[in-house]
């Protein structure tokens, strides 16, 4: 076996054990539909079971992320702006991220992986599977992530239905729907407040959005 395959068995081993684990503990789900919406011109933006969501649901604003894993500024938002953005507003109670993967590729890999993303978020800690992706989003084409999709479908019936019901496949659609609905440009875009940004931004102009949304 080579070193590069058995860094991922370990990687994803341990992804599967700490994502499991709380699986295992989150039979109560909260099936609660927040409806907070937000207006953007003539569209609408409607929160949704499915969605990433870091940060409390209760919080002040909201900002939406049309974001993939394959985009590398996504990434470059994720390991040197969010943690800022989380330090200073989300872990108050202020603010929170709401990501909509946006997913243009028919590849059945990459499906199957935010399929399963959207689906593990739901219903057990997404953090693991979030790192793991952000890491190498290559890592979707491999036989050890296909096999721990199929596992997370047999080990846990609640995250099978969700994968293979049609429901992720649904709002994935959607996400779609409405980055065109928007006519948004390129990932990642944010919706803050009634406002589009399209592209990368760093912490110092994200401050200033978020204080003067907050102060309104």
């Amino acid at each position: 076996m080579s070193r590069t395959s058995s860094k991922w068995n370990y990687i994803i081993a341990i992804s599967i054990s700490a994502i499991l684990l709380v699986l295992i503990g989150h039979r109560i789900y909260s099936y609660r539909s927040y409806k907070e919406m937000v207006s953007i011109g003539s569209s609408v933006l409607e929160s949704r079971p499915l969605d990433i969501v870091f940060g409390d649901h209760n919080a002040n604003l909201a900002i939406y992320m049309y974001s993939s894993y394959s985009c590398t500024y996504c990434t470059l938002f994720f390991t040197e702006v969010f943690p800022l953005i989380k330090k200073k507003y989300i872990d108050g109670g202020k603010v929170k991220l709401i990501m909509r993967l946006t997913v243009k590729s028919s590849n059945t890999d990459v499906q199957d992986a935010m399929k399963t993303a959207v689906c593990v978020n739901r219903y057990g800690n997404y953090e693991y599977l979030h790192q793991l992706l952000l890491a190498d989003s290559k890592v979707v084409a491999t036989h050890e992530f296909r096999d721990m999709v199929n596992e997370f479908i047999d080990r846990d019936i609640f995250v099978a239905e969700c994968i293979l019901g049609g429901e992720a496949e649904e709002y994935l659609n959607q996400n779609l729907t409405d980055y065109s609905a928007l006519n948004l440009k390129g990932t990642p875009t944010f919706i803050v407040g009634n406002r589009i940004y399209t592209g990368f931004q760093d912490f110092e102009k994200f401050d200033k959005i978020i204080a003067t949304n907050l102060n309104k």
